[in-house]
């Protein structure tokens, strides 16, 4: 899987898990101001922190796929898709140096700006490709 396509699907990925979670807090974040991914991407530490989160994220959804196409019983898959979403949530906030609301923020970001996701791409890999 290519960068491109793995932070499309983290971003995918941390939107679908959230959604639920996130609806009832839309209205005081909309209050509060959102986070501004690209600005905090600028910190090459939050990047780093970004890319363990969505590696991590990525490793859970990759695990519990099998399990849903396995299971032919649509309620079966429903309640391994829950299972997988909280299992997602907690891998990003078990991640050191990155919250939940801040991930999803420079994922959202990073799908938008081509240059932001040009400067991701970049560091992933420099940190995970011999860099």
């Amino acid at each position: 899987m290519s960068l491109k396509q793995f932070l499309a699907t983290t971003a995918l990925a941390a939107t679908m898990a959230t959604a639920p979670l996130l609806a009832p807090m839309a209205v005081a974040q909309d209050q509060q101001g959102q986070i501004d991914g690209a600005a905090i991407a600028a910190d090459s530490d939050m990047v780093d922190a970004f890319i363990a989160a969505a590696l991590a994220v990525n490793e859970v959804r990759e695990g519990y796929m099998a399990q849903i196409e396995a299971e032919a019983d649509q309620n079966a898959q429903m309640e391994i898709l829950e299972a997988a979403d909280a299992a997602m949530l907690e891998a990003v906030e078990e991640t050191p140096g990155i919250t939940l609301d801040e991930y999803i923020a420079i994922a959202n970001a990073a799908a938008e700006d081509p240059e932001l996701a040009a400067r991701i791409d970049a560091r992933f890999t420099e940190a995970h490709m011999g860099g």
